[in-house]
């Protein structure tokens, strides 16, 4: 006597499969998300320091040209003609002893400059 035995047909996948893949898709989405947002802000941070070092020389030479000395509202007045848009995140910059200085990402040493330049990075 032969048994016969019903066989299932399995024509989808079982909730423990579906279960797995979602909580893996949702893990790699997660360590996706955090290298994207710090590659986001490095990117804003190192054009704020090209666009403040490119700022800083284009004072500097029209403090030449016109031939008069630094000074707070000369500083500000030149910001408000020529630079719209120097810091991604609209910080506040400040000119002392020589340097342009944005409030949110100031170049605490000279390493950031030099790397930047070297690296390429785009003016906007």
């Amino acid at each position: 006597m032969k048994r016969r035995f019903k066989r299932i047909n399995s024509k989808g996948f079982t909730l423990i499969e579906v279960i797995a893949v979602v909580a893996i898709l949702g893990i790699l989405a997660g360590i996706t998300i955090l290298s994207i947002t710090g590659i986001i802000e490095k990117s804003r941070r190192d054009v704020c320091n090209v666009n403040v070092l490119q700022l800083e020389r284009v004072y500097e030479a029209y403090l030449e040209l016109k031939d008069v000395e630094h000074s707070h509202v000369i500083f500000a007045q030149y910001l408000q003609d020529y630079g719209e848009d120097i810091c991604p995140e609209h910080g506040d910059l400040s000119y002392v002893d020589g340097e342009v200085h944005c409030s949110l990402h100031s170049r605490e040493d000279g390493s950031d400059t030099n790397r930047s330049e070297e690296e390429g990075v785009p003016f906007l």
